[in-house]
């Protein structure tokens, strides 16, 4: 089976999200960093892994889901900046910051539902193969 493949129909929605939510870090810090605050970096993180997030534990407990987010943005944060970046919202120095704290979860949102649309169409075609039964002798290219 590819390789791509079974890394996408992986039941572990972390291992899954953690490339995506590392180089969202790296873009939001390469960019950023310089500009704002590292608490309103960092709640920018943390708004676009808990978007990130949601598609996959849409269904699950609160709890879980903000597990998840904490599991995901520990990559980067230590345990004080990870607490802070998911329970307060800090004061922003740029009128800017603002209008990207209401927007970036929403790109973590669209990312999420598109890994997430891709790690179930894979599930479904992984269980079609499954499914499938092996053919017998007489195919195409056999010799006698």
């Amino acid at each position: 089976m590819n390789a791509a493949l079974l890394s996408i129909t992986g039941r572990d929605p972390i291992a899954l999200l953690s490339s995506k939510a590392l180089g969202a870090w790296n873009a939001l810090e390469a960019r950023y960093a310089s500009q704002i605050s590292p608490d309103e970096l960092d709640h920018l993180f943390g708004l676009f892994v808990l978007g990130l997030t949601n598609p996959f534990y849409a269904t699950a407990s609160p709890l879980a889901h903000l597990d998840a987010c904490r599991a995901l943005i520990r990559l980067k944060l230590d345990d004080e900046r990870v607490e802070r970046a998911l329970r307060s919202v800090p004061t922003t120095t740029q009128s800017w910051v603002e209008k990207a704290f209401l927007s970036i979860e929403q790109l973590g949102v669209k990312d999420g539902r598109a890994l997430f649309e891709q790690q179930q169409k894979s599930i479904q075609t992984i269980n079609e193969i499954e499914l499938t039964p092996a053919r017998e002798g007489g195919g195409s290219g056999e010799t006698s």
